[in-house]
């Protein structure tokens, strides 16, 4: 369920960004600011998941935490993707029309 509002809030956002660059005529800002908030999901999803670590860093940390935080970790991975994932798509359109 948390996942269906994360990605519904992340489509408000960018809604929001969308209609507020068309109505002030600067349409570089769905580029500028849906492109951050695409890249900072990303990032944050990316260390979340341990997509930056090497193989004994990675082991170091799931032997040193619990199944409750790793799901919480994945969760909340999940939820950063879910909201950028509409982000992504406006920057994606945005330069190719």
């Amino acid at each position: 369920m948390r996942n269906k509002y994360a990605f519904i809030v992340g489509t408000g956002s960018m809604l929001t960004v969308s209609i507020v660059a068309f109505i002030l005529q600067h349409q570089e800002w769905i580029f500028m600011i849906s492109g951050g908030i695409s890249i900072i999901g990303i990032l944050m999803s990316g260390l979340l998941l341990g997509a930056f670590l090497n193989g004994q860093e990675t082991r170091a940390t799931y032997h040193s935490e619990t199944s409750a935080h790793r799901a919480w970790r994945l969760d909340t991975a999940l939820l950063l993707i879910l909201f950028a994932l509409p982000h992504i798509t406006a920057e994606m359109l945005y330069i190719v029309i």
